[in-house]
């Protein structure tokens, strides 16, 4: 037995919800070669432009140093090139080339100066190369197992080295009811900011139990109603300084959607459903139970029901043993007091 109570109390939704890293690589080289050197431990924290791993970079500076010698040839030929097209213009100019030959040369310089853009691309692209043989860290985050350790030969853009996730921030995703959506839409209404999140380790028992973990906000709202289950799938996003949350874990979400004065609440257990909708047990003074059906909405901290309709405050509801009890029979009540046990008395039995 309990009395329903009228308090302010907060309105939540609760879903068991997923950690997830807000980002994660797959490590993987943009060159082809052989892993000389392996420059962290697996499993530590890195930050974005660490160098991970070396690859052997003989082979690229040999490449490099042709694609230098290919780039001096050709600008010498460019200058000679357009020597000989200058020349040629004045020949032809003084009558003795004639103006074929001068355009002749012109688009051989052309094609020289051509060529040596030709050879300085390639010469970048070796440069590069050469770069990408030192390989580190595209984000901060932590790494996961070594995948491949010194000599490894490694394929450009196919092997993975090692997976580094962010941890800090984090992300929580979670689904809601299809029912509770528009009470979710008209706080995001009446709020000046992004609705609060908590977040923490999924209780075992009451799924109303306040959540006392990290705190973060609202992010991301699906855009269409997964109809296979009939729930909205929301995102929130937590700064995870403290790394409570673990990417995989699975976590108790609580949205705060607002505060409402003047609820009338009563213990979860007291609410029962029936053909017609909800209701509960109410004692009277009389101590015979009453059948009274209520309107009930979200369920709030500390196992409670905010009834929207059917009940007053300070009314006595059956918390427990609602099986044994008819509207309108007598009921026993064994103490007083917050979950008190109560049902309808037989005779020679006295139902708890």
């Amino acid at each position: 037995m309990a009395f329903s109570e009228v308090a302010t109390v907060p309105i939540e939704l609760s879903a068991i919800g997923t950690v997830e890293p807000s980002a994660s690589v797959a490590l993987r080289p943009r060159v082809t070669g052989l892993v000389t050197a392996v420059k962290f431990q697996e499993g530590a924290d890195v930050a974005e432009g660490d160098v991970l791993f070396l690859l052997d970079k003989r082979p690229f500076e040999v490449a490099l140093r042709e694609a230098e010698s290919n780039l001096e040839r050709s600008r010498t030929q460019a200058a000679n090139a357009a020597a000989e097209a200058e020349r040629y213009e004045e020949l032809a100019r003084a009558g003795v080339a004639t103006r074929q030959d001068a355009e002749q040369r012109r688009a051989e310089a052309r094609a020289a100066a051509a060529e040596v853009d030709a050879f300085r691309a390639a010469t970048v692209t070796r440069r590069l190369d050469l770069e990408y043989t030192t390989i580190r860290a595209p984000i901060t985050g932590r790494t996961g197992s070594i995948l491949m350790r010194e000599g490894n030969l490694v394929r450009a853009n196919e092997t993975v080295l090692v997976e580094i996730v962010r941890l800090a921030p984090a992300f929580v995703s979670f689904a809601i009811p299809e029912a509770s959506v528009p009470t979710l839409q008209q706080a995001m209404a009446s709020s000046s900011g992004p609705l609060p999140v908590s977040a923490a380790a999924a209780p075992s028992g009451d799924a109303g139990a306040p959540s006392n973990g990290e705190h973060g906000t609202l992010s991301f709202i699906d855009s269409t109603i997964d109809r296979a289950t009939g729930t909205l799938r929301l995102r929130a996003t937590f700064e995870n300084t403290s790394r409570t949350l673990w990417p995989g874990q699975f976590v108790q979400a609580t949205v705060r959607l607002g505060v409402q004065e003047g609820a009338v609440v009563i213990p979860s257990e007291a609410l029962q459903t029936g053909p017609s909708g909800t209701f509960v047990f109410v004692v009277g003074a009389d101590e015979t139970a009453e059948m009274r059906p209520v309107q009930a909405r979200e369920r709030v901290a500390g196992g409670r029901i905010i009834v929207q309709s059917g009940l007053s405050g300070g009314e006595r509801v059956v918390t427990d043993g609602q099986l044994r009890i008819r509207p309108g029979a007598k009921v026993t009540i064994v103490g007083e007091g917050p979950g008190i046990r109560a049902g309808a008395a037989t005779p020679g039995q006295e139902a708890r």
